[in-house]
């Protein structure tokens, strides 16, 4: 089940809805609704579906948010997969975090100072429209009128995630400024604590202000994203310094472009392969997904050939970092990659699996 839907995209940049945010969207439109039918007045212009059209475009300037962190992490040559919008807020999905905490504090705090900015813009013009408004000063509430809430909402918006609380961006702030005075490692154990603090202070003042219950969903996912990350970011430290030709398999199993689709998937099942190597002469030309084998209908496989399959055409040398292989997979969706020799790239020495690099990623955890 995919659960998030492309809405469309940003220089290239995929923006996607999660199905919690739809759910979400439903139900503060259903509230409405209801208020609206109970009143009598069901037009969409009516003050009760005024908190819809808010949340709507408070959502809006969460893209630009993300887009800001995106941005900045394109300029330091990181690529964005993709942004997602969930209930609580966007997340921007980076094949990396920056080595440099230089670099990764001002992508984090990018995010924060555009929503300020933006807040700050829109609470100009509303002041300057209504300056009735210098008197109205509400807390976390609404005043009905458009520019000023949505200048407040940016600004609330800006302010709340500079909070040091691991994994927002001001925790990632704070531990990239940490980062620059010892090491990374413990730097992400100190934020993921102040996290983890923070997201239970949050949980405790949503059940002691029921007005705030929101909060408690915040915390939630504050404690639970600084456990998870802060684990799989000290994981990659140790991970750091292991290379391919530690975790690899040297005996390769493969398939020649001319033998048939049911060939290649007896060679997957006898070498527990996710998906298999494809080799001509000696030469690597590329590997068929498990996904591509299983489109072909079954009376055809003993007819089919490798070589009409669509390839992938990837690879890696023994003396890299088993990270870069990850990211391999992850971006290509793929549980294979064929190592290569360095001297002659189209020579393959080794495989590594996704078995493989589990098994190393569960050695590091438990070191």
């Amino acid at each position: 089940m995919k659960y998030s839907f492309k809405i469309g995209s940003a220089w290239g940049i995929p923006i996607e809805l999660h199905v919690t945010f739809i759910l979400l969207i439903v139900a503060v439109f259903g509230l409405s609704l209801y208020s609206a039918l109970q009143s009598g007045n069901v037009s969409i212009f009516s003050p009760y579906f005024y908190t819809f059209f808010l949340v709507l475009f408070l959502f809006v300037f969460v893209v630009f948010h993300e887009l800001a962190h995106s941005v900045v992490a394109r300029h330091y040559g990181i690529q964005v997969r993709k942004i997602v919008l969930y209930p609580i807020g966007g997340v921007s999905e980076i094949e990396e975090i920056p080595d440099n905490p230089a670099q990764e504090w001002r992508m984090a705090i990018a995010g924060p100072l555009t929503s300020l900015a933006i807040g700050a813009i829109f609470l100009v013009i509303a002041l300057i429209v209504s300056p009735q408004l210098l008197r109205v000063v509400p807390l976390l509430s609404t005043t009905g009128n458009f520019l000023f809430d949505i200048a407040s909402l940016n600004l609330l918006l800006g302010f709340f995630n500079l909070i040091p609380a691991f994994p927002m961006d001001g925790g990632r702030v704070f531990r990239a400024l940490l980062a620059e005075r010892m090491k990374y490692s413990d730097a992400t154990r100190l934020a993921v604590t102040i996290g983890r603090i923070f997201g239970i202070v949050m949980v405790i003042a949503g059940f002691v202000f029921p007005n705030y219950f929101l909060l408690i969903l915040v915390g939630i996912f504050v404690y639970i994203g600084a456990s998870e990350e802060g684990e799989q970011t000290i994981i990659s430290t140790k991970l750091a310094g292991v290379r391919i030709r530690d975790v690899m398999q040297s005996e390769v199993g493969y398939v020649s472009p001319q033998q048939t689709i049911a060939e290649a998937i007896e060679v997957m099942f006898k070498k527990r392969y996710h998906d298999v190597l494809v080799i001509k002469d000696g030469n690597l030309i590329g590997v068929v997904s498990w996904n591509e084998l299983m489109k072909v209908d079954p009376g055809q496989r003993g007819s089919l050939r490798v070589e009409q399959m669509p390839l992938k055409h990837i690879s890696i040398f023994e003396d890299e970092a088993i990270l870069e292989a990850n990211k391999i997979m992850v971006r290509e969706k793929i549980d294979l990659i064929p190592v290569v020799d360095r001297e002659a790239p189209l020579r393959v020495v080794g495989v590594l699996t996704s078995e493989a690099m589990a098994r190393a990623f569960d050695e590091a955890r438990n070191r």
